[in-house]
């Protein structure tokens, strides 16, 4: 798999980046902050990592991107300092690091995560609970999330597993567009299918059968967060 770039965003209330990195040092994870990077000796495993001050915007952006109580969209109202984590990510036990120096930094007086190359952010109960259950589909549906228009519906954040996010018609039915591009996805991820332009899928025997047609990514700019380098799978009625 190519190596790709997957970035994560952790907010806190950490006095300065001193307090930080003592923070980081203390929770017993193993991981150090030195300069613009995070390191586990044991692991060997790092990351580059970049620290913000106050982003009034903040709170918005969460608010948007997952399902939050008031209390904790408050909280990170207030927060003093963001952590980004910006991982060069190679195939599935790579995201599996990014999930483990996640919640290291949760440990370490962060508040929640967000996923920024995907738009879809985590609460920390959600976070542990993916640390604990490390399935293919509980890393799935934290990493990558669905969006929609009058004109399509697709995935965004298959990038992080080095693959095209999919994109169906509206004429298609919200709940049957959620159901054909997560299961595609996760077949897609797990079996390694190699799909030819012009094939058919179908998700069951009887399932209505669609048309494979790859093409460039259209949706984001080549400089976005969001661009995928994979392109996309258009899944067309058949």
């Amino acid at each position: 798999m190519e190596e790709v770039q997957v970035i994560i965003g952790v907010p806190g209330k950490w006095k300065n980046r001193t307090e930080l990195i003592q923070a980081v040092a203390s929770n017993g994870d193993g991981y150090l902050m030195a300069g613009y990077i995070i390191h586990n000796a044991k692991k060997d495993v790092g990351f580059q990592v970049e620290v913000y001050e106050h982003d009034p915007h903040l709170k918005e952006a969460f608010s948007y991107a997952g399902s939050f109580e008031d209390s904790l969209l408050e909280e990170i109202e207030h927060h003093t300092l963001t952590i980004y984590v910006i991982a060069n990510v190679n195939g599935f036990e790579g995201l599996k690091q990014v999930v483990d120096v996640g919640a290291t930094l949760l440990k370490s007086g962060g508040l929640a995560v967000k996923i920024e190359t995907a738009g879809i952010a985590h609460t920390k109960d959600e976070w542990y609970q993916l640390l604990e259950n490390q399935d293919y589909f509980p890393i799935y549906s934290h990493f990558v999330t669905l969006v929609g228009d009058e004109e399509s519906y697709s995935s965004c954040g298959m990038k992080a597993f080095g693959l095209p996010d999919v994109i169906v018609p509206s004429s298609i039915s919200p709940e049957e567009a959620a159901d054909l591009l997560n299961n595609f996805n996760l077949y897609n991820i797990v079996e390694h299918p190699s799909f030819k332009n012009g094939e058919t899928f179908s998700l069951e025997q009887n399932s209505p059968l669609y048309k494979i047609d790859f093409i460039n990514e259209f949706r984001y700019e080549e400089e976005d967060v969001f661009f995928n380098p994979f392109g996309l799978i258009n899944l067309i009625p058949a």
